[in-house]
């Protein structure tokens, strides 16, 4: 059995309904990123969940937008909506909590400062600051400095701190700064596809992948759910997991959708929106993943006082299949879900003795899916509230060591192998579980080609 000590340094990804039912929230003990449970209808008539409209306008937000688009798909004109609403458009729909509204107000202040001044955020403070001088890519922080008690700068090209010669400096002491760019610095970690490896593999039975072009347009979507209606459900280290997934998708060639805190009914209409994105068309596969709390009946959304506040698995499926996702027939869909699915511990003790548009076509409803839990059916999903999940930071380094080698099942194999042979010395027994995967030849993720 696992010891006491060690269970105080993990988390489960579980919310038993049974204790739900039982549970009374004062006003107080509200988290305020978690808005009103309602259904608001923006400026062009659509209705949505109030928490899935502010999940979207942060995501827009962090596109560097001002102004927020609807994330709906408008099944008359049979088209993405797209209409636009500014932050006061918000504002009136729904009050909206004090937190939320800072991090609109800061952000909004950001973007339009930078329209007149050239800043960027600090690697170590995270504050916004600006260039003294345009030549020098030594840059002081003085917030940074004041903190660490000692001088702090950093380079504004690869954003590592500084070495070397600081006035008038052209290039750091950091390796490979005179080529790299901050955007690609993020991909060390993950091993290169050669070419040659490609053209050998497209003589097997393979899915095809486009090649790196403006022409090709992947696009990936993350929710993760951090903070409930309760702040006992508060999921410390998510944020660690949903950086390093973001990372390997986006150094993988995806472009990454980020929804936080989300309820069933928002998680509904992410799908719904994701399965109608135009981009799919253009695209070769895509990945989806989502990470909160789960149980038996699904995983949940951030109302954890509702017992009906659950988003089927089902749904994903439905959502992305031939009939509701044209875009992506033919195409690898790869599923990756960190959640409970109940409350029992992954091991038992036994004896040693014991082992398009167009013409219409024929289409399988649901095929070329490649889905992965954190867990097996009943069992309990461990994350470590300062480095992540067992199972998302896993996957990421074997994604990152192999997947320039290996097609999609091998590196879940090698997964499900990790945690069977080396994650029980962490005495974490979980054991990750396919489920409902149809790929039907090899899909190989060839990183950097």
């Amino acid at each position: 059995m696992s010891d006491p000590e060690e269970k105080d340094n993990c988390s489960k990804d579980a919310a038993p309904l049974s204790f739900f039912s039982n549970l009374r929230i004062s006003k107080s003990e509200q988290s305020d990123h978690c808005p009103e449970k309602v259904e608001v209808v923006v400026p062009c008539g659509h209705k949505m969940p109030l928490d899935y409209l502010i999940a979207w306008s942060k995501y827009c937000l962090k596109q560097m937008e001002t102004k927020f688009t609807c994330p709906t798909f408008d099944k008359k004109k049979k088209e993405m909506c797209s209409a636009r609403f500014s932050y006061q458009e918000l504002c009136q729909l729904a009050t909206l909590p004090p937190r939320i509204k800072s991090f609109f107000e800061e952000r909004l202040g950001a973007l339009s400062a930078a329209k007149f001044c050239d800043y960027k955020t600090c690697p170590g403070c995270k504050s916004y600051v600006e260039r003294a001088n345009k030549t020098n890519l030594c840059v002081h922080c003085t917030i940074c400095t004041t903190a660490m008690g000692r001088t702090y700068e950093f380079c504004w090209n690869c954003m590592g701190e500084w070495k070397g010669q600081v006035h008038n400096a052209t290039v750091c002491g950091n390796s490979g700064c005179e080529t790299k760019k901050p955007s690609q610095a993020k991909c060390d970690s993950l091993k290169l596809c050669q070419p040659e490896f490609k053209t050998q593999k497209r003589t097997e039975p393979i899915y095809e992948t486009k090649e790196k072009s403006s022409d090709r347009k992947r696009l990936a979507m993350i929710i993760n759910n951090i903070e409930f209606s309760c702040k006992d459900y508060y999921r410390p280290g998510a944020d660690m997991d949903e950086k390093s997934m973001r990372i390997l998708l986006e150094c993988l060639g995806y472009n990454v959708i980020i929804l936080n805190n989300l309820s069933a009914k928002g998680m509904e209409a992410a799908f719904s929106y994701f399965s109608q994105c135009n981009e799919h068309r253009y695209s070769d596969s895509t990945f989806v993943v989502i990470m909160s709390h789960g149980g038996p009946e699904g995983i949940h959304g951030i109302y954890v006082e509702d017992d009906e506040d659950i988003f089927p698995v089902e749904k994903i499926f439905q959502n992305l299949n031939s009939e509701n996702c044209p875009g992506l027939i033919d195409k690898p869909k790869i599923i990756l879900i960190q959640a409970c699915r109940g409350d029992k511990e992954g091991y038992v003790w036994v004896p040693d003795s014991v082992k398009c548009k167009g013409k219409r076509t024929k289409q399988l409803r649901e095929k070329d899916f490649g889905c992965l839990r954190s867990c097996t059916p009943d069992t309990v999903s461990w994350r470590n509230p300062e480095t992540g999940s067992v199972f998302i930071q896993s996957l990421v380094k074997i994604f990152n060591e192999h997947a320039h080698e290996d097609d999609i099942m091998e590196l879940f194999r090698k997964i499900l192998y990790w945690f069977e042979e080396e994650a029980k010395e962490d005495r974490r027994y979980q054991m990750p579980c396919m489920e409902r995967t149809t790929l039907s030849k090899k899909f190989y993720l060839f990183p950097g080609l």
